[in-house]
């Protein structure tokens, strides 16, 4: 994908969950159980955690470093997402609103910062065996058939459209 693509679907898929975060009350993004145990309150801060590291990725493949998360060497993506939303735990909603837009702006300023050279930059790292991590595959993961924050809207809305049936 194109860095400018790129940008382009990571903005639709953040106004998609902002559109759903903006119709919830808050004590529905405090207190509803989305998945597992977490709420949607939950699910940002899971992202915003996301959005700070992958912005750190970038920076690391550029200066030939691997991100801890390709093989999962120093921990497991279930382990960083249980601690980064145990830290934000007793964070109010604003807070973690602000921090998640705040690692959006940054991570999609961080991309527009690259040249074409580094987001098309491939490492001597894998994802798995002749498929080598560079810097735009660090935005090609899609959940639930959209990108992360996309994935996570639909996610929530397909909750509140089962629990209000």
């Amino acid at each position: 994908m194109k860095k400018q693509q790129a940008i382009q679907f990571l903005k639709e898929n953040h106004r998609k969950l902002e559109n759903i975060i903006n119709r919830l009350k808050e004590n529905q993004i405090t207190k509803d159980i989305i998945s597992g145990k977490w709420t949607s309150k939950d699910i940002i801060a899971h992202i915003s955690a996301w959005n700070s590291e992958l912005k750190k990725a970038i920076d690391n493949l550029l200066n030939y470093e691997k991100p801890w998360f390709i093989n999962e060497e120093e921990l497991t993506e279930a382990e960083f997402n249980e601690k980064e939303t145990q830290k934000r735990k007793n964070w109010t909603v604003e807070q973690i609103l602000r921090e998640w837009q705040s690692s959006f702006e940054e991570l999609i300023q961080r991309i527009e910062d690259l040249s074409n050279s580094e987001w098309e930059y491939q490492t001597q790292f894998e994802w798995t065996k002749d498929m080598p991590v560079t810097v735009n595959s660090l935005f090609e993961y899609t959940y639930k058939g959209e990108g992360h924050e996309g994935g996570h809207a639909k996610q929530i809305e397909e909750y509140y459209r089962k629990t209000t049936k």
